[in-house]
């Protein structure tokens, strides 16, 4: 099933994850500063051109490397931005922010789903499995991959943070995986839940539809859920792509 993934931490929140204090100007640690301190306000060009000043300082600066991949995948030079990550989770496996940046990279292409689990879950094990955007990543990437493993993972996230029982986000989620798990009235009930809480997401809208058209078999509930998704999504050129197989899906079905 189709599905955008949650958004807990993009790029601007990878970028803070850089710590420095205290270095006088010219030095790696005052570049990643001021570096991240650019990204956080937009502007990816200049913390990359620190990024880069910082690692010609500090050749084995761990941080200048994840810097580097936080600005060239906000840039759009993705394969260099896998490079810098791989790069500085290598150099420091026991970094959380090389770690949980190589796996967020990674679990942003389909096709990496199985190179990212292993990055995501050595970040969140550096966490204690503790902390909530990891865990969400990850759980996020097992559900996308249809992972026997997923459910277990959405248990011990919402263990950890309650009050995700509050939020759509995770019901959607847990509908899909419940979905792919062949437990059609587990995955009803969480969508339910999904639609009380965020009843005009498109997204959600249209997970919906497409598990009352696939898992349930009922047409009837996928076509009045895929109209919904056409009026939620309205010109929204994100959703392109999933209008038109909604549009061919709604003419089939008719």
């Amino acid at each position: 099933m189709k599905k955008r993934n949650l958004i807990f931490c993009g790029a601007a929140c990878s970028a803070l994850l850089l710590f420095a204090a205290g270095c006088g100007p010219s030095t790696a640690e005052e570049c990643l500063k001021n570096g991240a301190d650019r990204g956080a306000n937009g502007d990816w060009k200049g913390a990359l051109k620190m990024a880069d000043r910082a690692a010609e300082l500090s050749p084995d600066n761990v941080s200048a490397l994840v810097l580097r991949a936080v600005a060239c995948d906000a840039l759009g030079e993705r394969d260099r931005a896998l490079d810098a990550a791989r790069q500085a989770a290598v150099r420091n496996p026991e970094s959380f922010a090389a770690q949980y940046t190589l796996g967020r990279l990674y679990a942003a292409d389909p096709a990496r789903y199985t190179d990212a689990l292993p990055a995501l879950t050595r970040a969140a094990s550096l966490r204690g499995f503790k902390d909530r955007g990891t865990l969400v990543m990850l759980a996020n990437t097992l559900v996308a991959q249809r992972s026997p493993s997923a459910m277990s993972w959405l248990n011990t996230l919402v263990r950890i943070a309650p009050e995700l029982e509050s939020e759509a986000a995770y019901h959607n989620l847990l509908g899909i995986a419940q979905a792919h798990a062949r437990r059609p009235d587990a995955a009803r009930q969480a969508f339910t839940r999904a639609y009380q809480l965020g009843r005009n997401n498109p997204t959600i809208v249209y997970n919906i539809g497409a598990f009352f058209d696939r898992y349930a078999s009922n047409p009837r509930a996928a076509a009045s859920f895929y109209r919904k998704f056409l009026e939620l999504a309205g010109e929204d050129a994100a959703f392109a792509a999933r209008k038109s197989e909604v549009t061919a899906r709604l003419a089939r079905i008719r």
